[in-house]
């Protein structure tokens, strides 16, 4: 709070340095200065909690400075209109309601052209005309445009947060869902590795121990029976240790201590007909690694179980993004009848698809059987296209948006700026005092009569800085020809009903010649 105040006495004080600055320059009032700083200190006190007020406030005491000045000698204080510009882009940050600044800035504009016709009486109503819409094209692009970019800043913030937001949550809960499913698949192969083959292995083991401690058994059978204990006991041991990975979120996944090769070749030694072609280059993720090591064994033990006596070829192959398995077996030489659950296909494929790959088996056409799986080389499933889109979509709308506080204004003012120009070009087209309906012009003609030569509209931009009239004199100025076309205008006064003066005078910095003034 202490900070924020003291960012407020700042800011007030910047913005008062501005107003002393001028005022001392133009040697105004000192009630002039002091009730612009009361101005300047309210809006910035009260420009959090009423952001809109605080704006009118500064922008109400411009309008009445404009209306008294403009037209006269003094000047126009214009240091005001870096608060204005300011306190409207601040109320656009504040995320103020479109329909209640179109209120204040539509109310503000039309107050200043019914408050320059009233303390300007006496000044024509076509370059009142002018002038307003001369403050309109100021007024968007020092007022409507600060507030348009301070709006695209707050809803960008919005977008930005709302959109990051969303898109955390939605990878936050896909990453869930991966690792739920990730959880499902190894409790179920742990369980059935558990129930089933532990329990296989444990038979083993026991009639293995049976036979080794058999008396009527030769030596070298009973030798041979414990050394298939040990091997059903290292099995049993190996078992325990996957179900353990497989239970165990963080354990590695990488193989125990076989690879590819190391698997096709103890397969081979057992008496399996296989051959293995493997082109890998680099390493794999560990995820994959286990999933082609875990493709390539469930498929020679499905070749051995199934298709006895035929010839396996397993091919391992990768590139730069993805590595493919496939082991393709010709078929079985003799009729078998293997009980099959299903389960081992159904596993395989629930671990090559957390791998981000895809897994095919059936029957080839010529006989035989074929296993196929795809994977990344990085491993995991890519990230979905929900998350990038919604980024997609918060940066699309931020684009958006400051293309719109941009253009918008620009816009408008192109527009307001045509409508002005077109009607200074309309008014000066018809003040328009041929030079020879000048010369015929007399002193002393009655004004009645001069009017009825006179065109219908008067200049709306007449030089009369450098003149005053006497008391009682009503001067008009009227152009030669087409504006942009001469520098200079006629000059014709009036009092008591009568023509009292004529002149030519100088509209530009070029003096007019002789034959101008004819």
């Amino acid at each position: 709070m202490k900070w924020r105040r003291l960012g407020d006495v700042g800011l007030w004080a910047a913005l008062s340095f501005l107003v002393l600055a001028e005022s001392g320059a133009r040697h105004d009032p000192y009630w002039f200065r002091a009730a612009c700083i009361a101005v300047l200190a309210f809006a910035v006190l009260g420009r959090r909690r009423w952001p809109l007020v605080a704006l009118a406030a500064v922008a109400w005491a411009e309008i009445v400075i404009l209306a008294v000045a403009l037209g006269t000698t003094n000047g126009v204080q214009i240091a005001l209109v870096p608060a204005i510009s300011l306190l409207s882009y601040l109320a656009g940050r504040r995320e103020t309601q479109l329909k209640h600044f179109v209120v204040v800035c539509s109310g503000s504009l039309v107050g200043m052209l019914v408050l320059a016709l009233t303390v300007r009486r006496g000044a024509q109503a076509t370059e009142a005309v002018l002038t307003w819409l001369l403050m309109l094209l100021l007024a968007l692009l020092l007022v409507v445009l600060p507030w348009l970019i301070g709006r695209y800043r707050a809803q960008q913030a919005l977008l930005a947060t709302a959109g990051w937001e969303r898109a955390e949550r939605i990878e936050r809960e896909q990453q869930m869902e991966i690792d739920q499913e990730r959880l499902r698949e190894r409790s179920r192969i742990a369980e059935d590795m558990h129930d089933s083959v532990g329990h296989e292995l444990s038979l083993i083991a026991l009639r293995a121990a049976a036979l080794e401690l058999d008396p009527s058994l030769p030596e070298a059978h009973r030798q041979a029976a414990g050394e298939l204990r040990e091997s059903a006991a290292t099995a049993t041991e190996r078992l325990g240790e996957i179900v353990g990975v497989l239970r165990d979120q963080d354990a590695p996944t990488t193989p125990h201590d076989e690879t590819v090769r190391a698997l096709v070749e103890r397969a081979a030694a057992s008496g399996l007909v296989v051959q293995l072609a493997e082109e890998v280059d680099g390493e794999l993720a560990p995820m994959v690694d286990r999933a082609v090591h875990r493709v390539v064994q469930e498929a020679l033990t499905n070749a051995s179980k199934h298709a006895p006596g035929a010839a396996v070829t397993v091919t391992v192959t990768s590139n730069e993004d993805d590595v493919r398995v496939q082991v393709v077996d010709t078929g079985a030489s003799r009729p078998v009848a293997a009980p099959s659950g299903g389960r081992g296909l159904d596993g395989l494929q629930e671990r090559v698809r957390l791998a981000g790959g895809s897994l095919t088996a059936g029957p080839r056409p010529g006989g035989g059987f074929e296993v196929t799986a795809t994977m990344p080389r990085a491993g995991g499933r890519p990230e979905p296209p929900t998350a990038a889109v919604e980024r997609a979509t918060v940066r699309r709308s931020a684009r958006r948006g400051l293309v719109t506080a941009i253009a918008a204004p620009l816009l408008l003012g192109a527009v307001v700026g045509a409508v002005a120009l077109g009607y200074y070009l309309v008014a000066g087209y018809s003040a328009i005092l041929r030079p020879t309906q000048y010369d015929e012009l007399t002193i002393g003609q009655s004004e009645a009569d001069v009017v009825k030569v006179l065109p219908r509209m008067q200049m709306i931009d007449a030089p009369t800085e450098r003149y005053q009239p006497p008391a009682g004199w009503s001067c008009r100025y009227y152009r030669p020809a087409a504006p942009f076309s001469a520098n200079y205008v006629y000059r014709l006064c009036f009092a008591d009903g009568a023509l009292v003066a004529k002149a030519v005078v100088a509209s530009g910095s070029v003096a007019p010649t002789p034959e101008e003034t004819g």
